[in-house]
């Protein structure tokens, strides 16, 4: 279940989406991403047998990577920060699910995405996720992210902790 929380903000061309993800479909999702993108490179280099792994592994590294961020851990909230020139003009879309953040949209142009041997616009439609795993489980429902200039901030707070009460059983 994908459910979008805030559409409003935007920067030079970006509109920020925040959307609360079930963590299932995000895997689905990046997964699917990442078998369109190994299939177009098995396509170019002409479907040969055997090279489907590393079709795969190039696939990945080009979809999915490490969120280039600095975070801040406080009292009850997670502050991030991200350069929003990774992305190019249009959605960039925020996840946020307990434990972690993912950030998903089209690379700007001068990317490492883009070389000579997959510069079709093709190849640039797709959409890159980068994650980033948080040292602790967040509230994603009172997530909220704003542009300050170039940059996505990101305001996550902690998960309450779960307060629970023993019950103990008389013997009678």
């Amino acid at each position: 279940m994908r459910q979008e929380t805030s559409t409003e903000r935007s920067w030079n061309g970006r509109n920020l989406k925040l959307t609360l993800v079930d963590p299932e479909e995000q895997i689905n999702r990046i997964r699917d991403t990442i078998a369109l993108r190994a299939f177009q490179i098995c396509e170019r280099r002409g479907c040969g047998a055997g090279r489907g792994r590393e079709d795969w592994q190039r696939a990945e590294s080009e979809i999915l990577a490490p969120l280039n961020c600095g975070h801040v851990i406080q009292d009850d909230k997670i502050w991030s920060s991200t350069d929003a020139a990774y992305f190019e003009k249009g959605d960039i879309e925020v996840c946020v699910e307990p434990r972690p953040l993912t950030l998903c949209g089209t690379p700007a142009k001068c990317t490492p995405l883009l070389t000579p041997e997959n510069s079709g616009s093709q190849a640039r439609k797709d959409f890159i996720f980068r994650t980033f795993e948080l040292p602790v489980e967040i509230e994603p429902s009172q997530a909220a992210a704003r542009f300050r200039g170039r940059f996505l901030e990101i305001d996550l707070p902690k998960a309450r902790a779960m307060h629970t009460t023993r019950v103990e059983q008389n013997a009678a």
